[in-house]
């Protein structure tokens, strides 16, 4: 099993360029752009569980569009590890400030699938509970 972190720069997972890209897409919108080389064309993506998969690059671009005005600053720590199956699996944590000013903090597991070329043709999200200092 392979284990990478967000600590480190050099850790280049399609995980952690989706993530780290729209990181920075509260600050650079143009950021977006770069999910089309992370997304294969026909990828499905479900952030919500029990919600209805967006299908289709297009439909993908949008949602995180959508996603991506709502927010004024965010930070993720997040780590990537290749399970036996191969699909990547990401527990990550979020800090966010709002367009309207509110700050956040969610987290998550998210699990991706990747085609032979490297980029993501399936990715799920399961929220989970902030977990606080034991």
């Amino acid at each position: 099993m392979n284990e990478t972190t967000a600590t480190t720069p050099t850790n280049d997972t399609v995980m952690d360029r989706y993530i780290r890209t729209f990181e920075r897409a509260s600050h650079e919108p143009e950021a977006l752009k770069e999910l089309e080389s992370i997304f294969a064309p026909d990828a499905t993506v479900q952030l919500v569980e029990g919600m209805e998969p967006v299908t289709g690059l297009p439909a993908i671009m949008e949602m995180y569009g959508h996603i991506a005005e709502g927010v004024a600053d965010s930070k993720y720590v997040w780590t990537v590890t290749e399970l036996d199956d191969g699909r990547l699996e990401v527990p990550w944590v979020q800090a966010a400030r709002t367009a309207d000013g509110r700050l956040i903090g969610q987290s998550g597991i998210e699990h991706a699938t990747v085609n032979a070329d490297g980029r993501i043709t399936h990715l799920t999200n399961r929220s989970v509970p902030v977990a606080g200092w034991v």
